[in-house]
């Protein structure tokens, strides 16, 4: 997992970031340097479950809190992410606002 190891303030709407990731993370970003997302593990605030259906529960499905329910269609598509860590599998989610 990447770090800040530098943080200046620009101006009162802007801060100027400098980050450290390992040379694998630098690769799954494939040079896409614009529209990036930074987060952290310690501001997730919203908890769900994750239930299985099916025989042998072979389906599982992420609850998505009832805040958010109205938020989305269930035909749109979602594009879906997966980034492992030492002790975490993190998922991020990305649907379309209609």
């Amino acid at each position: 997992m990447g770090k800040i190891i530098n943080l200046k303030s620009i101006n009162d709407e802007k801060v100027e970031l400098k980050l450290e990731l390992t040379q694998n993370e630098a690769k799954w970003l494939s040079g896409n340097l614009d529209k990036m997302h930074l987060f952290s593990e310690y501001n997730l605030t919203k908890i769900t479950r994750l239930v299985q259906r099916g025989k042998r529960e072979s389906t599982k499905y992420f609850l998505l809190p009832k805040e958010y329910k109205k938020l989305v269609r269930p035909t749109n598509l979602v594009n879906c992410e997966k980034i492992e860590t030492k002790t975490k599998n993190i998922f991020i989610f990305s649907i379309n606002k209609y």
